[in-house]
């Protein structure tokens, strides 16, 4: 019987040692469960933290793209606006290239008319000098003229005088 006893006792320390490893792995497990209840909700945390910068991130490159956007269009418009100004400056130059052309076209002519006899001397184009200061077209013209008048003046019954 002390046989028996014995391991009576002995099973009885193996149970107690049971459920004292029992009773540690519960508190073990436990603790587990509290540590990966904290790591879920700190894991949450870092979730919506991140999801919450990655909402930052979007706005930040939504706002990047609207002011890469809005440089672009003033960009454009100064582009626009310089072709704008060199077309109104080549056309100024044109305008004054055209000016001197004709500055200097107006000289020349002044220079050619400045070199030009007198209308009123006509020797070499066909008339002679005569006596009287006149070339004789001019005498034949004003004898012409007489001529016309006295026929004139007959037409109307006025006497030659």
């Amino acid at each position: 019987m002390e046989s028996v006893t014995r391991v009576r006792e002995q099973l009885q320390d193996v149970v107690k040692d049971q459920r004292i490893t029992i009773q540690r792995l519960e508190s073990k497990i436990l603790s587990l469960k509290e540590d990966l209840k904290d790591s879920k909700k700190q894991s949450r945390e870092v979730l919506e933290e991140q999801e919450h910068e990655a909402i930052e991130l979007r706005k930040q490159v939504e706002e990047g793209r609207k002011a890469e956007e809005n440089i672009r269009k003033q960009y454009l418009e100064k582009e626009e606006q310089h072709q704008v100004e060199v077309n109104i400056l080549k056309s100024k130059l044109e305008e004054k290239d055209k000016l001197l052309r004709f500055q200097d076209c107006t000289k020349i002519l002044d220079d050619i008319l400045g070199s030009q006899r007198s209308c009123t001397i006509k020797t070499g184009l066909g008339f002679y000098e005569s006596g009287g200061g006149e070339s004789s077209s001019q005498g034949e013209a004003r004898n012409s003229n007489e001529n016309s008048e006295i026929l004139n003046k007959e037409m109307r019954g006025q006497p030659h005088q």
